[in-house]
């Protein structure tokens, strides 16, 4: 059983009688969180009770299941938990504020920040005690009534703003203003001042209009029926109200005046669930997990700060991160632990007296915040602090300007350096298929002489060299032979190989083009990250001196300028590239033009050299004959209508004799027995060749 902390109870809900002294003394002693525990009635529903109030401090919890262990008898399972206050099940919506809220609220007129939050599963009762209804308000309503009513009579010293906002599976929400969408937590480097950007704050002078903002806020949060409760808050809910009462030091000089501000934050988190309780499928689910992660970073960081951990993580969780203040900093902190006394959820309960219990360790540090602010001295340094901040801005703005500058030459550096890179990259691209050419051109000679071609993109820079200069030995002793030989057909032999050794010196030609222009374009890209760099480096010194939003916004298009454009260039650089495949394409739809024109010719030949020795076909290679004579039927009627591939596009012959097919000379001697069975295949035309 855990000793009650009766300290606690007394810090936290100072009576009347020290109310006066506490508003000239500034607390600055550690002070214990102040943790209370309601529970809520028994629906006729529900089956026994489990959790019972024994008085106002002390609550009991008995666990039947672990009595029927017998590995667990010994330990005892029934537990006795100690808080601040208790409140059962009878209690008023008006007892639970004056305990535990009242007190707060004159805090923060004092110039105190102060916190009060619900805690527990749900269905247990949080949004009925921060929110309430009408009939029955709850402390929200409650707190925003007192403050009103004690600064009605005093507006001009005091002001009130408010905001609500709403953390929905991790986005922020603003309530009062939900058409804003998600707005963006941040913080200092430090870590120490969190802001949610955007969100806005209203300035209120009466209840009414502030009980109006309220239930827009209320109406405006994300509630969905789960099987534990038909009304199930699926947010995290934070009302915020901040009061500046501005005080003259002097009575005779109202010009010296001394500021005290005060913030409560009044918060009603949603509940830990668990999906085979509330039946949640899908959607639902997803924010019970997302509800379930922030609460279990809550309770971790009340366990390190209970502990007296050095270091607490509040960065797991949006939550913890705008409850930090709260759990630990310069805040007047009321934890209100929410349980239901039915045994179906007395897991829930005993997690929810758990992290409650742990609570009560955890203490902060409240200071007033008062601001003595000098007019006199204001009005004296104004003459000069006006030069000073003419000056600055002056420098401000030629440093923006030299700034710009510099971006905007650095940007045009880049867009020339990509240029040239686009240029390389069609050079090279030119030299590849200018190489695939040449490869197809050595491939069409070797092929009509019956050798096989073995080079199409395989060979080396040096392979090349030394094929060539075997092509030109070879072909200085075909012309030595040509002096002796009368037969025509050897001299346009010789001719060919002079044209082949054409295309091998054209191809080594090209090799050490590919290699200096790779180089060349390595040595472009290294140019261009160096100055992106050097871009990105000036981007980032420039927001630090913008002094507006306006001018803020103009960098952010300008740099969005220079975006689109470089985007523009790398659309244009993408065609290009595609341009150049489409034309390789071409090529090698020639290629296997050519290939299927030889599959013709040989088919030809043997089903000629078979007719002529009188071969009796099997039935199935009749059939495929068959089979050929319709395909390249239907292949000849598409060519007639779609013209194929533009001829202009196709690789000129290396000379007349070998413009001929191949075969051509083997079979003319069969023209007269071809007749009718070799007409549904035409020799291909020297346009056709490659």
């Amino acid at each position: 059983m855990i000793g009650n902390n009766s300290s606690n109870n007394n810090n936290n809900t100072p009576t009347s009688s020290d109310s006066d002294t506490s508003r000239k003394i500034p607390k600055t002693a550690d002070e214990k969180l102040m943790v209370a525990v309601r529970i809520r009635p028994l629906k006729s529903d529900e089956p026994q009770r489990c959790l019972y109030a024994i008085n106002k401090k002390n609550v009991f919890l008995e666990d039947d299941s672990e009595k029927n262990n017998a590995l667990r008898q010994k330990r005892g399972s029934d537990k006795q938990y100690s808080f601040d206050v208790v409140f059962s099940e009878d209690t008023t919506q008006e007892n639970v504020y004056e305990v535990t809220t009242s007190s707060l609220v004159k805090d923060v007129l004092n110039g105190y920040n102060a916190t009060v939050f619900a805690y527990g599963a749900t269905g247990a009762g949080k949004t009925h005690t921060m929110v309430g209804d009408p009939s029955q308000p709850g402390i929200m309503v409650r707190a925003l009534n007192d403050l009103f009513n004690a600064v009605k009579d005093k507006e001009d010293e005091y002001s009130v703003t408010m905001s609500y906002l709403e953390l929905y599976n991790e986005q922020i929400r603003d309530l009062l203003n939900p058409s804003s969408g998600y707005l963006e937590l941040r913080e200092d480097s430090r870590g120490r001042n969190i802001q949610v950007a955007g969100l806005s704050e209203i300035s209120t002078t009466s209840t009414n209009e502030v009980m109006l903002l309220l239930q827009k806020g209320n109406k405006a949060r994300t509630v969905e029926p789960t099987a534990m409760n038909k009304t199930s808050s699926r947010s995290h809910a934070l009302l915020s109200v901040t009061v500046r009462h501005s005080i003259p030091i002097d009575k005779k000089d109202h010009l010296r005046m001394r500021m005290k501000q005060g913030r409560l934050f009044m918060i009603d988190l949603a509940g830990s669930e668990r999906a085979n309780k509330t039946k949640n499928r899908g959607k639902r689910l997803q924010e019970g997990a997302h509800i379930n992660r922030s609460l279990l970073a809550l309770g971790n960081c009340i366990n390190a700060l209970s502990g007296g951990a050095r270091y607490v993580n509040y960065r797991d969780s949006k939550l913890t991160r705008l409850l930090k203040e709260a759990l630990s900093g310069n805040c007047r902190t009321v934890m209100i632990a929410h349980v239901s006394p039915a045994s179906n959820q007395k897991d829930e309960s005993r997690n929810t007296l758990t992290y409650a219990d742990r609570a009560k360790n955890i203490s902060s540090k409240a200071e007033r915040n008062v601001l003595d602010v000098s007019y006199h001295k204001m009005t004296e340094d104004r003459p000069r602090s006006a030069e000073i901040n003419k000056i600055t801005a002056e420098q401000r703005s030629n440093e923006v300007k030299k700034l710009r500058e510099q971006i905007v030459e650095t940007f045009k550096m880049q867009m020339k350096l990509r240029r040239k890179l686009m240029e390389i990259d069609s050079h090279l691209l030119g030299l590849g298929m200018e190489a695939e050419r040449q490869h197809l051109i050595i491939s069409h000679w070797e092929s009509r002489n019956n050798k096989l071609y073995k080079g199409s993109g395989l060979k080396s820079r040096a392979q090349t060299q030394q094929t060539l200069r075997k092509k030109q030995s070879v072909t200085a002793d075909s012309f030595k032979s040509a002096d002796h030989e009368q037969d025509s057909d050897i001299d346009a032999e010789a001719e060919g190989e002079i044209a082949v050794q054409q295309a091998w010196g054209e191809l080594a030609d090209i090799e050490r083009e590919q290699e200096r222009w790779s180089e060349l374009r390595t040595h472009m890209e290294e140019k261009l990250e160096a100055c992106r760099q050097r871009g990105v480096s000036l981007e980032d010194k420039l927001p630090g001196l913008l002094s507006s939003d306006d001018e803020r916004e103009i960098l952010a298009l300008m740099c969005r300028v220079h975006e689109l454009e470089a985007d523009k260039m790398a659309l244009q650089s993408e065609r290009l590239v595609r341009q150049h495949e489409l034309r390789r394409r071409d090529l090698i739809i020639l290629r296997y033009d050519r290939q299927r024109q030889l599959c013709e010719e040989i088919i030809t030949r043997q089903r000629l050299l078979i007719e002529e020795n009188k071969v009796k076909l099997p039935t199935d290679l009749q059939e495929l004959y068959q089979l050929y004579q319709q395909e390249i039927h239907a292949s000849t009627y598409t060519d007639f209508n779609n013209s194929g591939v533009n001829s202009a596009e196709k690789l000129p012959p290396i000379s007349k004799i070998y413009s001929d097919p191949m075969f051509r000379r083997n079979t003319s001697e069969h023209s007269e027995m071809s007749g009718s069975e070799g007409s549904g295949v035409s020799p291909p035309s020297s346009a056709d060749s490659v």
